[in-house]
């Protein structure tokens, strides 16, 4: 009995970092590999131009272990910039598309101050561009962040604080993983491509079935147009939620878009201006 009492506890201590997923992306059970648990690394052994995925003999400090990626977008009608996209996050997955643990890789990274940490980091814009660009919907920064850095980032193996060698500072990969994403928003500018192709928000609606939409082909081809692949679009109702890409990676962070491994959730897209 007692040992069945232990087990609950820590399953309801893991509920505490869940995030209510897709059923497009399994649970996969993965953990951190040991050799970024000691081991010296050396930059110069990586291969060159490794794909992620591809092989399965490369130091995970050269190329991602967990190398297919979501990058969530999310179109909130409250928050963000007018003319901008948000971020949800980037979720490494499993090579075959499963999703790793919900408490993360690396419980003995799990920070809960992230807020504190991105203060005193070198990059003194970031807190900022973060507050701007990857706001929560709930108002609680410091805790979406958080929640993102323990599920997401402790997984991203290429940022174990073994791959810097000796150049590592304390929680340096922290601030390295939210602004490569911030940087990786900016390069897949959703809200560009769209109105490249003629898509812009329209006048607000109310009530649970606007009429004023697009359909998921004109979305899906105007990211093709701008990418070369298509993404997944995820709605409520007809309301635009988010929209992902995914990608794999060349080398050790040079994310390159490939072709979407989940489900859409969207027929007509409801994508209503902010206010």
């Amino acid at each position: 009995m007692q040992i069945l009492s232990n087990i609950s506890v820590a399953l309801a201590a893991l509920a505490v970092y869940a995030r209510s997923a897709p059923s497009d992306r399994q649970h996969a059970l993965a953990v951190q590999p040991e050799s970024l648990q000691s081991g010296t690394f050396q930059p110069d052994t990586c291969p060159i131009d490794t794909i992620s995925c591809q092989r399965q003999d490369v130091d995970p400090c050269c190329s991602p272990k967990n190398g297919l990626l979501v990058l969530a977008q999310q179109w909130d009608t409250r928050w963000g910039p007018t003319d901008q996209f948000t971020v949800h996050g980037l979720w490494p997955d499993t090579c075959d598309g499963n999703r790793l643990p919900d408490n993360g890789c690396d419980p003995s990274r799990a920070y809960t101050n992230i807020t504190d940490i991105l203060s005193n980091s070198s990059d003194t814009e970031l807190l900022t561009d973060m507050s701007v660009y990857w706001p929560s919907n709930k108002g609680d920064n410091n805790w979406f962040w958080s929640h993102e850095w323990i599920k997401h980032g402790t997984c991203v193996t290429t940022l174990h604080p073994r791959c810097y060698a000796h150049s590592y500072l304390p929680r340096q990969e922290v601030s390295d993983y939210f602004r490569s994403i911030l940087d990786l928003r900016a390069k897949y500018n959703l809200y560009n491509a769209l109105n490249a192709s003629g898509i812009v928000p329209t006048e607000p609606e109310s009530g649970r079935r606007p009429k004023n939409t697009y359909t998921l082909a004109q979305f899906k081809q105007a990211i093709r147009k701008a990418w070369g692949v298509e993404p997944n679009v995820k709605c409520r109702g007809r309301r635009l939620q988010e929209v992902w890409l995914w990608f794999k990676v060349r080398g050790r962070d040079s994310y390159y878009p490939v072709e979407p491994w989940g489900k859409d959730t969207c027929y007509r897209i409801s994508y209503q201006q902010k206010v």
